[in-house]
């Protein structure tokens, strides 16, 4: 299952692919286009061709950008981009296999960048061989190579660059960089503001990202927890197996919650309603918390959906 943390952390690079770019221009100074805005993501017509040749497992990588063009040195480029959120050997080398193949069939400069949050992923990764014959240098974008991003001002003019930064560094504990990449995600609009939220919240320990939820409006709240549901991970503190005590403690925390969401939009439900409201599971109950700013009724809110 894909995870908020993987899913947030690729989509940077398909949403603005320069910042791959900026990132490998900062390690080691090499430009590796100067039109990264010509990179598209060829990922999936190049997968049916490894498929069919390697016969790998689907997401053997997350992104393949590419430039063709003849008067482009080298005649192009092609930079595969990987998020490691843990070591994976097998990964590893199927992506070998992967870089061979892509040379065979473009024939083009390639460069890997992996972005790795774990300091011991990125140990293994500094050193990556297979056998004697095959050795593997890739980029490595973590907490030694990604600047941190202190200042809002400095984050907007590059989001992407602020919400990365924010992710790596708060998982390792780095709060005010993790608030600034927060703030950065809130200015900007309502899809990206939502998405580029989850990913630095789900990089975060659980004890800090409680802490910074806290503080953050409901609604916003309930929006980052809806859009981490839909990403295939939900991690805004419920865990499985939790015993009936905990759920019933959760069911009466969202009814409160909806209470004071009633109050603030003047919706007043009756005892009829309010008996379906005690009577809803947890889940319910937040979808319901994530409606109310949005429905001019609480019948209309409780209505079953039409699909």
């Amino acid at each position: 299952m894909i995870s908020t943390l993987h899913e947030g952390l690729v989509s940077l690079f398909l949403f603005d692919p320069s910042l791959v770019v900026r990132l490998v221009r900062g390690i080691d100074g090499r430009v590796l286009t100067t039109t990264p805005n010509r990179l598209v993501d060829r990922h999936t017509a190049f997968y049916r061709d490894a498929q069919r040749v390697l016969r790998v497992l689907p997401r053997t990588m997350d992104l393949l950008l590419m430039l063709e063009d003849p008067a482009h040195p080298g005649g192009g480029t092609m930079i595969i981009v990987e998020v490691q959120l843990d070591d994976d050997p097998i990964k590893r080398r199927r992506i070998a296999a992967y870089l061979g193949l892509l040379v065979d069939r473009h024939d083009l400069p390639v460069h890997l960048g992996i972005v790795s949050l774990k300091d011991r992923v990125s140990r293994n990764l500094a050193t990556w061989e297979i056998g004697s014959a095959l050795k593997i240098q890739p980029y490595l974008f973590d907490r030694r190579s990604v600047p941190r991003v202190e200042s809002v001002a400095r984050g907007l003019l590059h989001p992407t660059d602020a919400i990365l930064s924010g992710a790596l560094h708060g998982h390792h504990g780095d709060l005010e960089v993790a608030v600034t990449a927060l703030e950065v995600a809130r200015q900007q609009p309502a899809q990206l503001r939502q998405r580029y939220t989850a990913t630095v919240l789900a990089a975060l320990s659980e004890a800090n990202r409680q802490n910074i939820l806290g503080a953050m409006p409901v609604e916003e709240r309930m929006q980052v927890s809806q859009l981490e549901r839909e990403c295939g991970t939900f991690l805004a503190g419920r865990r499985e197996g939790r015993e009936e005590g905990q759920q019933l403690g959760e069911r009466q925390g969202m009814q409160r919650l909806l209470a004071a969401l009633f109050a603030k939009n003047g919706l007043v439900p009756d005892a009829g309603q309010w008996a379906q409201i005690e009577a809803a599971p947890a889940e319910q109950l937040e979808v319901w918390a994530g409606r109310v700013g949005s429905v001019p009724s609480v019948a209309e809110l409780l209505a079953p959906s039409r699909g």
